[in-house]
């Protein structure tokens, strides 16, 4: 995770703690709108990456029932909370951006390919 932390922090401009903060929101989201399966070669390369998944907050009901809006919904909320750290649109789509490419270079292109094509609407920012 460090290499990546130190990616962010180079290519977006931000500190390591924010860094840090947005690899929690992107495995987390993905976590979270991926199947399992999709998830498990990005898990199986990267053992950090399933602690942050299980480290995320539960869903309330609220959440719950406001799935029906759909990916790009979803989507702009993990804008929403990367913006809450001070990023803008584009830093926002190039951190998600870097954290998918680093995910091919280290799990491969093919599994992370299948993990982006399985969460509606991410094939549009990536």
């Amino acid at each position: 995770m460090d290499e990546l932390i130190a990616r962010l922090t180079e290519r977006v401009e931000v500190d390591a703690p924010t860094a840090a903060a947005l690899v929690a929101i992107v495995i987390q989201f993905l976590a979270r709108e991926a199947p399992a399966e999709a998830m498990a070669p990005l898990y199986q390369t990267h053992p950090w990456a399933r602690a942050l998944a299980d480290a995320a907050p539960r869903e309330d009901a609220t959440a719950q029932s406001e799935r029906h809006f759909g990916g790009m919904a979803r989507l702009m909320q993990v804008a929403d909370r990367m913006m809450a750290h001070g990023l803008t649109m584009p830093q926002v789509q190039l951190a998600v951006r870097e954290t998918v490419a680093y995910a091919r270079e280290t799990v491969g292109a093919e599994p992370v390919n299948l993990l982006v094509r399985s969460v509606p609407g991410l094939t549009h920012v990536v």
